[in-house]
């Protein structure tokens, strides 16, 4: 039975909208992961005009950043509050972080392609599997709906090349434009094949209905990919370079979050955490939600809250990063130790950081150092040599653990 607003109490009809109002509102306003609505992602302004700018007017951008620093959040935000894009352009997200190979590239860009269009129209999902005549007989259909299904396995890509080529000529005759955004692009350069960039780069290049975003957070060779002339992405790209979030405008953004709620959050602790994850954007967002999830409303969210939030998030990493530790050699060990308490090293090699640590020698250091910079755990910026993870910093210096106030 249909009721009419007619039939209801004011204070019904206001309940009403209420809940339908609250469908939108986060229970919790420090909101994890890349979809981000703008009233909860934090500043980037000037970077948003400049991604939305570029991706509208048809020029590829390489958006660098360190890991979690929010680069995937700014492209999504850049995209959505863009209605211009959402209106008139197809956009597709591809992190390919854990992708090996060219066929997994292939694979999984084939597969956000296909979810894309399956969830605007079976029309274009028909016209993309027909496009797509490698993998002809690999697709399978819906028993109920009829509509077609992405079913296949990484290992129906026999030929990543030939399926890679008519995937990029469907996009090519889209009736729109299209944007690709593209994680962790640097990830191509540890493929086994040998020509994965020109071949990228010969396809991409050909396009003139699509735009690129090439995020990543290996600054140097991504730098190298795109600014060396021996390369083939050779001046293919916009570089811009994106870093922590200015602290200030960061603690009036978490207070106002805050007081939207009904809560308190004082100012030191908001910057206590703030120079514990060095800006890092993830991390920040994750202190606060779970301080923010520790207080009622009218509560005045201070210090020991923060610091139980940060030693909660150490504590739920502790297994992997004692595992990290565990395959280390005793001079890996020693030099991460040395660069952890620093922060940051400009000279590593120098006999003074080798004294002042106790370290063997500057040899043992440069072969630590080189062990620790090809697997990630430390990362070399204009800064100096640094502990990738700020997390695993703090596990290792203990940092969370120092007398709350």
């Amino acid at each position: 039975m249909q009721i009419a607003l007619c039939d209801l109490h004011n204070a019904e009809i206001i309940a009403i909208f209420a809940k339908i109002f609250l469908m939108n509102i986060p229970r919790n306003p420090f909101i994890l992961g890349h979809r981000i609505s703008r009233p909860y992602f934090c500043d980037r302004e000037n970077e948003q005009r400049a991604l939305t700018s570029a991706m509208i007017n048809g020029r590829n951008v390489v958006l660098i950043s360190p890991r979690r620093m929010g680069k995937t959040s700014l492209a999504y935000v850049s995209i959505s509050d863009s209605e211009e894009i959402e209106s008139d352009y197809i956009t597709f997200f591809i992190d390919i972080l854990q992708t090996g190979s060219l066929a997994e590239f292939t694979f999984l860009l084939g597969k956000v392609v296909f979810d894309t269009l399956a969830a605007k129209s079976a029309t274009r999902v028909r016209g993309f599997l027909a496009a797509l005549k490698s993998l002809k007989g690999s697709f399978g259909f819906d028993a109920i709906s009829g509509t077609p299904t992405f079913n296949i396995q990484l290992g129906d890509i026999k030929q990543p090349e030939y399926t890679l080529d008519e995937i990029f000529s469907y996009i090519e005759q889209c009736e729109k434009p299209v944007i690709i955004v593209i994680d962790e692009f640097q990830q191509i350069t540890k493929y086994p094949e040998k020509n994965v960039e020109a071949l990228l780069r010969s396809h991409i290049q050909r396009l003139t209905n699509a735009s690129f975003v090439f995020a990543g957070s290996e600054r140097t060779i991504l730098q190298e990919m795109f600014a060396s002339s021996k390369r083939p992405f050779y001046n293919s790209a916009e570089i811009m370079h994106l870093g922590p979030i200015d602290e200030n405008i960061y603690v009036n953004f978490a207070q106002k979050l805050f007081s939207d709620y009904g809560k308190s959050l004082e100012e030191y602790p908001v910057r206590l955490a703030f120079q514990l994850f060095e800006g890092n954007t993830f991390y920040m967002q994750r202190a606060m939600n779970i301080a923010f999830a520790e207080i009622s409303r009218g509560d005045i969210c201070g210090e020991g809250t923060v610091r139980r939030a940060i030693k909660s998030m150490v504590a739920a990493n502790e297994v992997v990063f004692r595992e990290i530790l565990s395959n280390m050699s005793v001079q890996q060990k020693l030099t991460l130790y040395a660069i952890a308490k620093e922060r940051a090293v400009v000279n590593p090699l120098s006999g003074k950081f080798v004294k002042d640590h106790s370290l063997t020698s500057a040899s043992s250091v440069q072969s630590a150092l080189l062990k620790l910079t090809k697997s990630g755990i430390v990362t070399k910026t204009e800064s100096g040599y640094s502990v990738t993870d700020p997390l695993f910093r703090i596990f290792i210096n203990g940092e969370y653990s120092l007398p709350e106030i």
